[in-house]
């Protein structure tokens, strides 16, 4: 609940108070890429860790379902919170600092393909580590390092550039630059950068296959 709610509107107002007008669109779209991250990657990986700890995903898909489609399924029950939450930030961005995205219906594009993005990544984890209380360590310090380690909360031109070319492996650069854009009423680069997303998200889906195959 605290890292959930809490944590991302201290954030917002926080940093909204300190942050000139310029930066104000970046204190919105950081806070949502945080919430994005550290809600559904840490929520989903421990789902799916637990469904494999005791023994509930191996006879779901000894039963026939697909695995895709049952950590979809554990996916989706966790992403509500997201679709839920994630308006309530965009309200309190507005509320609080006036900033309002120029194209909403790219923004909920976005948010949708961020959640599957989100989804897959802590698919790979929860695939790659056998160890339970292992995911649930790794999936904190995973959804924290996306979340402060990539520039979500500032331009990636401010990254310099020996280490620019290196926050393109991080995901949440491709979903904070989505919705900034969305939020600049720009829909070509949205859609660029969605494009990364998706890009991103079947090459995830890839590794999950193999993973699977292997264990």
């Amino acid at each position: 609940m605290f890292f959930s709610l809490f944590f991302p509107f201290g954030l917002l107002i926080m940093l909204g108070s300190v942050a000139s007008a310029e930066f104000s669109t970046y204190v919105v779209v950081g806070t949502i890429t945080f919430y994005i991250s550290v809600s559904l990657i840490y929520s989903v990986a421990e789902s799916i860790g637990a469904e494999r700890e005791y023994g509930r995903f191996s006879l779901m898909i000894s039963s026939g379902i697909p695995v895709q489609l049952y950590a979809l399924a554990i996916a989706f029950s966790n992403g509500l919170q997201t679709i839920l939450v994630s308006p309530i930030i965009i309200l309190a961005g507005d509320l609080f600092l006036r900033i309002r995205p120029d194209c909403i219906p790219l923004l909920a594009i976005t948010l949708i393909l961020s959640i599957f993005l989100g989804s897959t990544i802590c698919e790979a984890l929860a695939f790659a580590i056998k160890n339970y209380y292992a995911i649930n360590q790794y999936s904190n310090i995973l959804s924290f390092t996306l979340a402060f380690f990539a520039p979500v909360y500032y331009s990636p031109c401010s990254v310099p550039m020996l280490f620019r070319y290196l926050t393109f492996l991080e995901p949440t650069t491709y979903i904070s630059r989505a919705i900034y854009y969305s939020y600049a009423g720009i829909p070509k680069e949205t859609l660029i950068w969605d494009l990364g997303i998706v890009i991103f998200t079947l090459v995830l889906i890839i590794l999950i296959n193999y993973l699977h195959k292997r264990s």
